[in-house]
């Protein structure tokens, strides 16, 4: 696997129904199809970031996306 830098590889879709993990896709040289150079936030700022994981199956309508040393959120699925 490659080394990335700062990014948001670790970034996890998580499928609480059918009890499945997705992770952040990557390329054909291993880097992630995320936003990279990511360093640090400070309080109540805010960053435009992308991730991009396979997609679940369409029955699918909730998702708990989790940030490395964050909180997970929910997402819903349109």
């Amino acid at each position: 696997m490659q080394k990335t830098g700062p990014s948001l590889a670790g970034v996890t879709l998580v499928d609480k129904v059918e009890k499945k993990r997705y992770y952040v896709l990557r390329d054909t040289e291993g880097y992630p199809l995320t936003t990279t150079g990511v360093n640090t936030m400070q309080a109540n700022q805010s960053i435009s970031v992308f991730a991009q994981f396979p997609a679940p199956p369409t029955t699918v309508r909730q998702v708990d996306i989790q940030f490395p040393l964050m909180p997970t959120a929910t997402i819903e699925i349109s």
